[in-house]
């Protein structure tokens, strides 16, 4: 099962940025992702400890630390607790099998390679960015 923190997170950022200086609670931002406000008060304190989410002036008063164009994807993937690599290595293999005894350490070259792409790409793009997609489909679907 593909874990969704990072999109999650992402999606509480942008969330925050696109309704900015409107008041919102854990419930509403919760009903945008279809979750429940408990794990949305969990991403907001990794939020705050990152540095990405101001601190609150109250319940409801959200914002972010800076500016959406300079929160990149690569702040957001580098502030998730517990951080894994994109893509796993799968270490059970049979050490009796000349392919099985090959493959962890073939694939963890070419997935350290394909984290490093990832994140140098994920460097690029901006929360702007993801806000402004967000406000252009938005439009097109009214």
């Amino acid at each position: 099962m593909a874990n969704t923190q990072f999109s999650d997170t992402i999606h509480v950022l942008v969330y925050i940025a696109y309704f900015k200086g409107r008041k919102m609670t854990s419930q509403e931002i919760a009903s945008s992702l279809e979750t429940s406000p408990s794990l949305i008060r969990k991403i907001m304190a990794n939020l705050k400890h990152s540095q990405l989410l101001a601190p609150t002036h109250g319940p409801t008063q959200l914002a972010l630390a800076r500016d959406p164009a300079d929160i990149t994807l690569r702040d957001v993937y580098a502030s998730l607790p517990g951080r894994q690599p994109l893509l796993n290595v799968d270490h059970h293999t049979s050490e009796n099998c000349p392919v099985g005894i090959v493959m962890p350490q073939i694939l963890t070259h070419y997935y350290s390679e394909i984290q490093a792409a990832a994140e140098a790409k994920m460097a690029k793009i901006t929360l702007q960015d993801i806000l402004n997609d967000a406000t252009l489909l938005q439009r097109i679907a009214e």
